[in-house]
């Protein structure tokens, strides 16, 4: 699944300013064995896909990814645009208690997108590995006047751990699925130059002028066109100033309970949830992620076949024990672990405002971040004038204020609560 470094290398040193042969608005992924218009424009090298049909070399990657085993990252050669797609998988139970379902669901969407991005960041940055591998073979003989008898055995251990470790920006979540039957989720993840360029020019792109009643009607429009993800970030285009506008995704499951007091609490902790992961998602694709991942994996095999036993006592050999039947031994134990870790820091531009939803079947609390120029542009605004309006309301005139004296025997003195707070039998 891994292309070689050297073709990605390649690939990444092509220009990325000419964002226009790769538009994210029309890209549709794929599905396994679906039949893909302009396919034969497409060609397949490996794990890089070539075309000058964005839309076809996508869903050709995407689909590729699909059947071979639902993971893994593909990168997309079009035009002088490089994209890259990365595919995450992950597995999730059912439970009686329906909260530790969603639980368990929404857990492995987030380990599906933290696959996904620590693949992009292994294309990236590569692995670092350390093995060690370590084979002892033996063979213990005993010969007699009569007899001889042999016992053989081999021993084998195997260790290694591989690491990955980078910043990762500038990527939006390109499609995700629920198999309910499978019990697994996936997450794809997409960085084109589109997203690239948007996240170098966010900063200082303060002078778009796009209605923010607008961008929150773009916005809406295009969450009903598409699917609200747990998890991720999106960019969108506003269909008619061009205005590109990032969204950052949150979810929390709203846990059920038989308490209504109890029930609203953990329906509001969902939306505090679901929001600061909204703004985190909107971060990481604005600012970056910082990525790790370790994985490991330890192997031990043993292999023998015995003759004779000695005694356990003496170890000797004349009081060895001869076997009536050869006995033969095959033992292997395989333990693996993987730990994932993103964190995000730092501060979100102003103007980024937030809206809540609750999933159709109630279960779910949903979150998007709205980022844009225009809404930044306006929050710096109404700041300066808040500020502006604090400043004129200061008064010019005054006095020292006197700090002694002031004592009167006569000033108005009106008495507060007075009485018995706890009674004597419950003392």
């Amino acid at each position: 699944m891994k292309f070689k470094m050297l073709t990605l290398a390649l690939a990444l040193s092509l220009p990325t300013y000419a964002n226009d042969d790769f538009d994210l608005t029309d890209l549709i992924p794929a599905k396994p064995g679906q039949a893909i218009k302009n396919a034969s424009s497409v060609q397949v090298k490996g794990d890089l896909i070539v075309s000058d049909d964005d839309v076809a070399a996508v869903q050709v990657a995407h689909q590729q990814l699909l059947e071979e085993d639902d993971a893994g990252i593909k990168m997309i050669q079009v035009g002088s645009g490089t994209g890259i797609l990365s595919v995450g998988t992950a597995d999730y139970q059912v439970y009686n208690n329906h909260n530790a379902t969603l639980l368990s669901k929404r857990g492995a969407y987030t380990e599906a997108l933290l696959t996904a991005k620590k693949q992009f960041v292994e294309n990236f940055k590569g692995v670092e590995q350390t093995c060690s591998t370590l084979a002892v073979v033996s063979v213990d003989v005993i010969d007699t006047g009569n007899e001889s008898v042999a016992n053989t055995k081999k021993e084998l251990a195997e260790s290694c751990k591989d690491s990955v470790s980078g910043s990762l920006a500038g990527y939006v979540t390109f499609d995700v699925f629920d198999d309910p039957e499978e019990k697994m989720v996936r997450v794809s993840l997409i960085s084109t130059p589109k997203t690239r360029s948007q996240i170098r020019k966010s900063a200082g792109a303060v002078t778009q002028t796009t209605d923010p009643s607008a961008i929150f009607k773009n916005v809406v429009n295009d969450l009903r066109e598409g699917v609200l993800p747990p998890v991720g970030a999106k960019v969108i285009t506003h269909a008619e100033t061009g205005e590109v506008v990032l969204l950052g995704f949150g979810s929390a499951i709203i846990r059920s309970n038989k308490n209504k007091s109890v029930a609203r609490k953990l329906k509001n902790a969902a939306k505090k949830q679901s929001e600061s992961r909204a703004r985190s998602a909107l971060l990481g694709t604005l600012k970056g992620d910082k990525v790790y991942w370790q994985g490991s994996f330890d192997e031990t095999q043993f292999e023998g076949n015995k003759q004779f036993e000695y005694d356990p006592e003496t170890l000797d050999p004349t009081e060895a024990k001869a076997l009536d039947e050869e006995q033969a031994v095959f033992v292997n134990q395989f333990k693996q672990s993987d730990a994932y870790q993103v964190t995000t820091a730092g501060k979100l531009p102003p103007g980024v405002n937030t809206k809540n939803f609750i999933s159709n079947d109630g279960f779910w609390q949903y979150t998007i971040a709205v980022y844009s120029p225009s809404l930044e542009k306006a929050a710096r605004k109404a700041n300066n004038e808040m500020t502006q309006a604090i400043n004129g309301k200061q008064s010019k005139s005054g006095h020292k204020i006197n700090a002694y004296g002031g004592v009167n025997e006569s000033g108005q003195n009106s008495q507060t609560a007075s009485g018995q707070v706890s009674k004597t039998k419950d003392l």
